[in-house]
């Protein structure tokens, strides 16, 4: 239970004193950095990325 508690403890601490700053740093490397793993992208980003893996790709030599 002591262990619950510290861990409880520690991400109360966290989330007061780091979330604002992550959110900014998020907000920063959206446009870059991760951006196939964001939950949206923007129309512009998802056109990019449709047209970068959009072309064919021979794949029967994997078979």
């Amino acid at each position: 239970m002591k262990l619950f508690e510290a861990e409880v403890a520690w991400r109360s601490r966290a989330k007061a004193e780091l979330l604002g700053d992550l959110l900014v740093y998020d907000d920063l490397l959206k446009n870059s950095i991760g951006l196939r793993l964001q939950r949206y992208m923007t129309t512009e980003q998802a056109q990019y990325v449709a047209v970068c893996h959009s072309h064919h790709k021979d794949v029967s030599l994997n078979f």
